[in-house]
């Protein structure tokens, strides 16, 4: 579990760096679902990184749950397919307090399928120009989604939008809030922080 831990504060790290500064509105023009998608994702992207964080922090001595938010991660160099932890895709029971949060998650992943249709699971960032640095974002079939050469920060936090590490996301997150005891005061902390991305909606 301790090369878990390595792995997801690394990773959370670089998360937290690469936060982007991108207006979306000055890109160049993109197919309507993938555009869709990536707004929607932009929207939260700003918190997550820390949410993430706080939810490591809380979970440090829960295995389970430590998998789980590292399964974002799982295309990435350094993620083991012996990390990949079971997703038995666990009903949620109704209730007023993950209603909401499922149903935005619900919207999310449709996005994501609809854009993952149009431009790949997963993209990349790569460097074209290596005097300033600037490089390609490339789609799940290498091909650039915008011709336009951005900075790293930018390139780095829009290919955290692919639509497969969004999937991904989603999916834990599920299986997150599946296991959660929220008769518990800590597992309530881990719900309030799940929602919280979405609070000023």
């Amino acid at each position: 579990m301790a090369l878990i831990t390595t792995f997801l504060d690394r990773q959370l790290a670089a998360d937290a760096k690469y936060g982007g500064r991108m207006d979306l509105d000055e890109c160049p023009p993109l197919p309507p679902t993938l555009d869709r998608h990536l707004r929607s994702c932009a929207r939260h992207s700003a918190v997550w990184p820390r949410v993430n964080q706080e939810i490591r922090a809380r979970c440090a001595q829960r295995p389970a749950l430590l998998r789980l938010l590292a399964y974002a991660y799982a295309a990435m160099p350094g993620y083991r397919p012996s990390w990949q932890p079971p997703l038995p895709r666990r009903r949620v029971p109704s209730d007023p307090a993950t209603d909401p949060l499922l149903e935005q998650w619900q919207n999310e992943e449709h996005l994501a399928r609809e854009a993952a249709g149009e431009a790949g699971l997963d993209f990349a960032w790569r460097e074209v120009d290596r005097q300033d640095g600037q490089g390609l974002v490339v789609n799940g079939d290498g091909h650039p989604l915008w011709e336009t050469a951005v900075y790293p920060e930018d390139g780095f936090a829009i290919a955290r939008y692919g639509p497969g590490r969004v999937l991904r996301e989603l999916a834990a997150r599920r299986e997150m809030l599946a296991s959660l005891d929220l008769s518990a005061k800590a597992d309530q902390t881990i719900l309030h922080l799940l929602a919280e991305p979405y609070a000023e909606q």
